[in-house]
């Protein structure tokens, strides 16, 4: 009978651990799905766990949150990418790299004279080492993922 349920145990098991899932997320379905949107940014967040530890949102008045709220970025299958800021727009060039989530953005050239938030994000993407999240809600993270950019579908 021992012997019965182990080996019950084992054919249900098996297959799980022979699936061999793909745990890479597929690029073009998070990132050309659309428009993206600027949440917020946010600090002292734990990276590997934000539903435990979200981190503080930087930006928490109305105006300021309007302002960063109105920030979108679109990003195209060919590696190109558009945005807008306030007062303007930008594009630059990205990059994903699925197996460890690596993500860049370079090439970001604006229309207008950087200033104020505009700078201030525009620095945000430079800086972005690291993705995850899915096409509904991303978050982009600087090399030290102490701090991330949260992006929704506009």
């Amino acid at each position: 009978m021992r012997m019965n349920i182990k080996y019950i145990l084992m054919l249900i098991i098996l297959p799980f651990a022979l699936c061999g899932c793909n745990q890479e997320d597929d690029v073009f379905e998070i990132f050309s799905s659309g428009t993206w949107r600027v949440n917020n940014y946010y600090t002292d967040c734990n990276w590997n766990n934000l539903a435990y530890k979200p981190g503080n949102p930087v930006f928490t008045t109305e105006n300021d949150l309007k302002v960063v709220n109105s920030f979108t970025v679109v990003f195209e299958e060919d590696g190109s990418m558009k945005g807008d800021i306030e007062g303007g727009t930008f594009t630059a060039r990205w990059s994903a790299n699925p197996e460890d989530r690596s993500f860049s953005i370079t090439n970001i050239n604006a229309t207008i004279s950087l200033s104020g938030k505009n700078a201030e994000f525009i620095t945000r993407l430079k800086n972005v080492k690291f993705y995850q999240g899915d096409s509904k809600t991303m978050q982009l993270a600087p090399q030290e993922k102490t701090t991330y950019i949260q992006f929704n579908h506009r």
